[in-house]
């Protein structure tokens, strides 16, 4: 009698053994395609079995949920592209999902982007819509702490120049709020404590040093200007006389690129440095750390102009005859 509750006990357990085997294992033919399974953002775990079951990576949405409160993963998983191979057993496929093994895709924002070309370049690549991007882009409670202004009524985005330039892992289901949070909190890093003390000994304020970094970005063609250009914006507003930056006016009328035509330097805009004394109400573009560098490490120089010559470096003048010496020279034609 006890042999035969002992096999009949064994015969239970490699059923159940069996059992929980063909359960946990994947219905997908071993030597299929991998599958790429998008978990969009909020899904309950019993959502989420649902979904793996639709797709044929799991066999049984209950069993899955059972193993995934046993794993103590319940309410855990995460959101994301995910790519499962077939024969993946259930607890690596939940253990998958609870470590955020999703895809990600780059997205490289170069340097001198504005809101509106970083919103179309987001939209491009597929990873949302232009429009919501510019939306968020306009919710001041984003912006990092350190940086305030008391002109935000002259401002068209102000996120505009905080979205710093950089190559970013994007995954699916991102809201275009959580991409411009991304792109803000690498804003911050770079602007440390070290940057925010020479920013404090230049008497000026966050705002006012992106404001100009981003001007710079977008005059100094040539990198190993940066400095000198800086040091002439300086010199300028040390003696209250116009920046005449050509690319203010620019971004005030909506023009990616010049040349600049003398009725437009007469557009009536607070971003117009050809009309209005002082620095525009915020960036206009975002910048690189090199262009932040060069404003808070400035070349001391005795220039008050420049002109750009062919090859994008530019010409640069103490005097305003030596400066319309040099426009006839490089730009004369």
């Amino acid at each position: 009698m006890k042999k035969y509750w002992a096999g009949f006990l064994l015969l239970f357990c490699l059923a159940a053994v069996s059992g929980v085997a063909y359960l946990a294992s994947c219905p997908l033919p071993a030597d299929g395609h991998p599958i790429t399974v998008t978990v969009p953002e909020g899904f309950s775990t019993a959502q989420v079995a649902d979904l793996l079951y639709r797709y044929e990576i799991i066999r049984n949405p209950l069993f899955f949920r059972v193993l995934s409160r046993l794993m103590k993963i319940d309410g855990m998983i995460q959101a994301g592209e995910f790519v499962f191979e077939p024969g993946i057993w259930a607890w690596d496929c939940a253990r998958s999902l609870l470590q955020g093994r999703a895809i990600y895709y780059t997205l490289t924002v170069p340097e001198g982007f504005t809101v509106e070309g970083i919103a179309e370049l987001i939209e491009s690549r597929g990873f949302g819509s232009s429009v919501e991007f510019l939306e968020e882009a306009k919710d001041v409670s984003l912006l990092p702490k350190f940086i305030s202004t008391d002109r935000l009524d002259e401002i068209r985005y102000p996120l505009e120049g905080y979205l710093f330039p950089n190559t970013y892992h994007i995954r699916e289901g991102m809201s275009e709020r959580e991409i411009a949070v991304m792109m803000l909190n690498r804003f911050a890093q770079v602007f440390d404590k070290n940057l925010l003390d020479k920013v404090d000994d230049m008497g000026m304020t966050p705002h006012e040093v992106s404001t100009l970094a981003s001007i710079v970005e977008k005059e100094a063609y040539v990198p190993s200007e940066r400095a000198t250009i800086a040091g002439v914006f300086l010199n300028r507003l040390e003696i209250s006389m116009t920046l005449g930056a050509c690319p203010t006016v620019l971004y005030a009328i909506n023009k990616p690129q010049g040349p600049l035509l003398i009725k437009e330097t007469e557009v009536d805009s607070p971003y117009n440095t050809y009309k209005y004394g002082g620095l525009p109400p915020g960036p206009i573009s975002s910048f690189g750390l090199a262009s932040l560098k060069a404003v808070l490490n400035p070349e001391t120089v005795p220039y008050l102009y420049f002109v750009a010559k062919d090859d994008g470096s530019h010409a640069f003048a103490q005097t305003l005859s030596e400066h319309n010496r040099n426009i006839a020279l490089y730009q004369g034609n």
